[in-house]
């Protein structure tokens, strides 16, 4: 009678850092990890000497050592030529050309390919509530102390 081995599971075929317990299934992944641990650098910076653990922490560095208008020559729009100083930024730059706007407001028409734009748009709809409570509540106020000062 031969017992069945129970099937490994997805985390039990991942690799595992043996300081901390970390898993991943990518080699690379697991091999930069453990620089965490053991201090290992070996990528560094010409310029000033830091140093890392990864190739694209120093290729991120060396954006550093730029000035803005080289940035900005790396990072361009191929839909309307606009420069930007890190990928990042061309990355959320990019959700402008696209068709859908995602984010539409409850409260008014407009909608925003951005969240961080229909975030700025609800503060605006936040404050002016604020104001028009602010202002019913001083009325409200003056209103009492008028009915209160005629007795």
């Amino acid at each position: 009678m031969s017992a069945a081995r129970p099937a490994a599971s997805a985390d039990d075929r991942r690799l595992m850092c043996e300081f901390c317990g970390y898993r991943t299934a990518i080699q690379w992944n697991l091999q930069v990890h453990r620089r965490r641990h053991t201090g290992e650098m070996p990528f560094s910076c010409q310029t000033c000497q830091a140093r890392f653990p990864a190739s694209y922490q120093l290729k991120s560095h060396l954006e550093r050592h730029m000035d803005a208008g080289e940035r900005r020559q790396r990072h361009i729009c191929t839909d309307c030529n606009v420069g930007f100083s890190s990928s990042r930024s061309l990355y959320h730059h990019r959700t402008l050309h696209e068709d859908g706007k995602r984010f539409k407001c409850s409260q008014c028409d407009k909608s925003f390919a951005q969240a961080a734009g229909y975030a700025q748009h609800k503060r605006m709809h936040r404050q002016r509530n604020e104001r028009a409570t602010e202002t019913t509540n001083l009325q409200d106020l003056q209103t009492r102390r008028k009915l209160t000062s005629d007795f």
